[in-house]
């Protein structure tokens, strides 16, 4: 069936996000006397989210209360600097042009706060052509439950095998291959060296953003 509508996960996939996100842990482990993380370690985690890089800074198991604590003190510093240094990933704004030449619809669905998600594509100039953003809080339910890209679908008036959805995380591709998508996943995002791709089922794997507008172009001339 003719693709017409392109859905991305947000982090490690549209954007890198990873400088502002760990550039935040600092700060936070700064205040509370800890020590600061390696970038490189630190950033393999950011798909998983505030919790995920919060539970690597800190030394020691953190207490539910103080967990909490910690993910709004670092959702509120994040906020005041969600695009400072966060850029789109080269050839992504090409497969955006070539989407929008051809009348194909793209959106994102992330796990990511909505709000956070919205200011930071605002940051980057994206919001206005962007036909669809859910966030992590937006549905009762967030990937890998499919219903966020379900919901898209309704939204968006498509059947499920009109959609393309690509992602950097095991949870996207179970979403995407649950929802009745087409799927790939983002061999350039944030993964993990105990990750294996290969066995997630995705209809494609790709190295890069270059992989992606060739295969857009492929499904354009079917």
């Amino acid at each position: 069936m003719q693709l017409k509508a392109l859905l991305l996960d947000l982090d490690g996939t549209l954007v890198d996000t990873a400088p502002d996100m760990v550039s935040t842990l600092n700060r936070v482990l700064e205040r509370h006397g800890e020590a600061k993380v390696g970038f490189l370690d630190a950033a393999k985690l950011v798909s998983n989210g505030a919790k995920a890089l919060l539970d690597f800074g800190f030394p020691s198991q953190l207490s539910e209360s103080v967990s909490k604590q910690f993910i709004q003190e670092f959702l509120s510093d994040y906020a005041e600097h969600v695009c400072d240094q966060s850029t789109v990933y080269d050839g992504m704004l090409e497969v955006i042009e070539t989407c929008l030449d051809n009348s194909i619809r793209w959106g994102v669905v992330t796990n990511k706060p909505l709000e956070l998600s919205r200011s930071l594509l605002d940051g980057l100039g994206l919001m206005s052509t962007c036909s669809i953003l859910l966030g992590g809080d937006s549905l009762p339910v967030k990937k890998p439950d499919p219903a966020p890209l379900l919901h898209c679908c309704m939204v968006l008036n498509l059947a499920a095998s009109e959609c393309l959805y690509v992602g950097d995380h095991e949870r996207d591709i179970m979403a995407g291959n649950s929802a009745g998508m087409d799927t790939a996943f983002a061999l350039w995002g944030y993964i993990n060296k105990e990750q294996n791709p290969d066995d997630w089922d995705a209809n494609y794997l790709i190295n890069q953003p270059g992989g992606l507008l060739d295969l857009i172009n492929e499904k354009l001339s079917n």
